[in-house]
């Protein structure tokens, strides 16, 4: 089953904050927030990795494309 780690999880969040404004209030763009869900909980459980199968398909997709821009230096 493929994994995301906790550091993966993490870089694509500073992707996205970096990529996106917070709003007014200072909230994060709607991608880092999807991903800061699954990395507040893996903190908290003592997770390193995370079953790709148990996140949704907007956090698959908000991990893989901020992964990949990264690569590309985008």
């Amino acid at each position: 089953m493929p994994t995301f780690t906790i550091t993966e999880i993490e870089q694509a969040i500073n992707v996205w904050r970096n990529r996106q404004a917070s709003s007014e209030n200072a909230a994060l763009c709607p991608k880092a927030r999807c991903l800061a869900d699954i990395y507040g909980e893996m903190i908290y459980t003592h997770a390193t990795v995370i079953d790709v199968s148990s996140l949704t398909a907007g956090q698959v997709e908000a991990v893989t494309t901020a992964l990949y821009q990264q690569e590309l230096s985008l």
